[in-house]
C-alpha cells in the first residue's frame, strides 16, 4: 500500500528539483541537439549548419532530438520517483505525468 502524503511530498520535491534540471537530446547523428528543462520547455536548439541544406534530414533530426530529450527526462523522473505512484492515477501516462 502506498502512502499518499509521502507521494505528494516526493512529487513536490521532485518538481523543485526539475525546475533546476536540463536534459539534452540528440538527433541526426548528433547534428541536432535540443535542451529541455525539467518541465519540458525547450531551452536551446543547436543545429549543424550543414543540415540547413537538407530540410528533410533537419526535420527528422529535430524530431529525433526532441524525443530523445523527452525520453531521457521521463527516465530521470521515473528513477527519482522510484515507482512510488499508484498505476491508476488519471492523466499520468507512465505514472509520471509526462507525455
Amino acid at each position: 500500500m502506498w502512502n499518499f502524503l509521502k507521494v505528494v511530498e516526493k512529487m513536490q520535491a521532485l518538481a523543485q528539483e526539475l525546475a533546476q534540471t536540463t536534459v539534452t537530446g540528440e538527433g541526426a547523428a548528433g547534428k541536432v541537439r535540443i535542451v529541455l528543462s525539467g518541465h519540458q520547455q525547450v531551452q536551446a536548439v543547436h543545429i549543424d549548419p550543414a543540415l540547413l541544406q537538407e530540410p528533410q534530414k533537419l526535420e527528422e533530426g529535430i524530431a529525433q532530438a526532441f524525443h530523445d530529450a523527452r525520453d531521457k527526462l521521463q527516465n530521470l523522473v521515473m528513477e527519482k520517483l522510484g515507482g512510488e505512484l499508484p498505476p491508476f492515477l488519471p492523466g499520468l501516462p507512465g505514472n509520471i505525468g509526462l507525455g
